[in-house]
C-alpha cells in the first residue's frame, strides 16, 4: 500500500543521512551517538523537552543517522540464548476462539520466578495491538504488567500489532507509526523493556484475530515501525531497546514477494534500524510439517532445523538482512489435546530447544520464547486451546518441569 508523502520524504532522508552514517563511523564519531550512560538521564530529558522542539530535532538527525550503518560482524560458533516465555494462556486463533479461562496472576507469577534461572535474564514475551486512533495506547494496556514483571526481576519483549478496526478504510500506517513513537517514549525508560517486535506476522494474512497481514498496509507499517522506533530509542536515550519484527514459518509463492517489498521499500533507512528478526514456528502444527518415517524426536528436531535455515539462508538475503543481525525465535510450541500427548509435547519441547541451542552460533540465533504458560481452555476439544505448560488452572503438565530444567541447564 502507497505511504504518504511524509513519510516518503523522511525515508529518502534517512537514507542520504545512512550513508553519512559511514562515514562518521569511519572517522570514529559514532560512538556519540548513542550513549549507554545517557540511559540514566533520559527521564528527565524527555519530561521537559517540548513537542515542538522533538519535531525539530527530529528533522535535524533524522532516523538513521541516528543508528548508524550496520558493520558485519563474524557469526561465533556457538552463543548463549537468552530464554523466555509467553506468560499468557489466550492465543490467537485461526478459526473461531473458545472461552479463556481467568487469569490468577498470584499463580501465574509464581509460576514464572519457577522457570527464571537464578542470575540469569528471561524474558517475557507481551502483546498490545494498534486498532485505530480510538484504541488505547500500548501503556494502557500493558503499562501496568511489564512494571510488575520488571520489578520482579523480568524482561520484557513487547509485541506491537497492526491491526485496524474499520478493514474498510485505507491502510493506516502513519497512526500505526504514531502508535509505535508514543510506546517507546512511554514505557521505553523502563530498563527491563529490552525489545520490541514491530507487527507480528506480517506476512501472514490468513485470519483477523491470529495475524497482521490480515490487515491493509502490513508491510510498511512493519517497515515505518521499525524505522520509527529505532529513532524514537536513540533520542529518548533507550540504549537498551533493541528493535526488530518477526516472520511467521511459510514457504508458498508469497513469501520471496514478502521479503523482496521489505528490501525495495525498506531501503538502507530499514536495514540500520534492525537489530533482530524473528521466527514463529510450530513443527507439526502449523510448520514446518514433520518427515514421515523418522522417530517424533529427530523429526521435530529436523523441522526445527529446516525453519531457522529457511529464514536464514533463504529469506532473510532477500532483503538484503545480513548474518550479523540475530535471530530470535519468538514463538515456538506444540499444543497437547486429542491426539497429542502431554508426553508428546515434552519431546518436542527438548527436540526444538536443543536443535535452537545446538544451531544458535550457525544462524546467529540469539533468544527463543516458548509459547505458552497456560492453556486457555483444558477441557477443549481444540489444540488451539492447550498449548501451555500448564492447565488453565495452573497445574503444570510435564514440559513445564522439562523446560524449567533445559533453561537452567543450557
Amino acid at each position: 500500500m502507497p505511504i504518504s508523502t511524509l513519510h516518503g520524504a523522511r525515508r529518502r532522508c534517512a537514507v542520504a543521512l545512512a550513508a553519512l552514517a559511514v562515514s562518521l563511523l569511519a572517522l570514529g564519531a559514532a560512538s556519540a551517538l548513542i550513549s549507554p550512560a545517557h540511559a540514566a538521564t533520559r527521564h528527565g530529558v524527555a519530561t521537559g523537552r517540548s513537542h515542538r522542539a522533538k519535531h525539530a530535532r527530529r528533522h535535524r538527525h533524522r532516523r538513521a543517522a541516528a543508528k548508524g550503518a550496520r558493520k558485519s560482524q563474524p557469526v561465533a560458533s556457538a552463543r548463549q540464548v537468552t530464554f523466555g516465555i509467553y506468560p499468557g494462556g489466550a492465543a490467537g486463533t485461526v478459526g473461531p476462539s473458545g472461552p479463556v479461562a481467568p487469569e490468577d496472576p498470584a499463580k501465574r507469577l509464581a509460576a514464572l520466578k519457577q522457570l527464571k534461572p537464578a542470575g540469569a535474564p528471561f524474558v517475557l514475551h507481551l502483546y498490545a495491538s494498534y486498532t485505530g486512533a480510538a484504541g488505547y495506547s500500548a501503556a494502557a494496556q500493558v503499562g501496568a504488567d511489564i512494571s510488575s514483571y520488571t520489578a520482579n526481576g523480568f524482561q520484557v519483549e513487547l509485541v506491537l500489532c497492526y491491526r485496524p478496526a474499520d478493514l474498510n478504510a485505507a491502510a493506516d500506517v502513519p497512526g500505526f507509526a504514531a502508535f509505535v513513537r508514543d510506546t517507546v517514549d512511554e514505557l521505553g525508560s523502563n530498563p527491563g523493556l529490552v525489545s520490541l517486535q514491530v507487527t507480528n506476522e506480517a506476512n501472514v494474512g490468513g485470519a483477523p484475530n491470529a495475524s497482521d497481514g490480515y490487515y491493509p498496509g502490513a508491510k510498511d507499517a512493519l517497515i515505518d515501525g521499525v524505522i520509527e522506533a529505532s529513532y524514537e530509542r536513540t533520542v529518548d536515550h533507550d540504549a537498551q531497546l533493541k528493535v526488530g519484527f518477526n516472520w511467521a514459518y511459510a514457504t508458498d509463492a508469497g513469501e520471496k514477494a514478502f521479503w523482496t517489498y521489505l528490501g525495495q521499500h525498506g531501503g538502507a533507512a530499514f536495514l540500520s534500524a534492525l537489530d533482530w528478526v524473528g521466527i514463529d514456528a510450530y513443527p507439526g502444527t502449523w510448520g514446518p510439517a514433520l518427515a514421515s518415517g523418522v522417530p517424533f524426536a529427530s523429526a521435530v528436531r529436523q523441522a526445527t532445523v529446516q525453519s531457522l535455515s529457511t529464514l536464514r539462508q533463504t529469506y532473510m538475503p532477500l532483503a538484503g538482512i545480513p548474518a550479523s543481525v540475530p535471530m530470535h525465535v519468538s514463538e515456538n510450541g506444540y499444543p497437547t489435546g486429542p491426539g497429542r500427548t502431554y508426553a508428546m509435547q515434552s519431546s518436542a519441547l527438548q527436540a526444538m530447544v536443543h536443535a535452537v541451542v545446538d544451531y544458535s552460533g550457525t544462524f546467529n540465533v540469539s533468544d527463543y520464547s516458548w509459547f505458552d504458560l497456560r492453556d486457555a481452555d483444558s477441557s477443549s476439544t481444540s489444540f488451539e486451546s492447550q498449548y501451555g505448560l500448564m492447565t488453565d488452572t495452573y497445574a503444570p503438565k510435564p514440559a513445564f518441569a522439562v523446560y524449567q530444567q533445559l533453561v537452567a541447564s543450557l
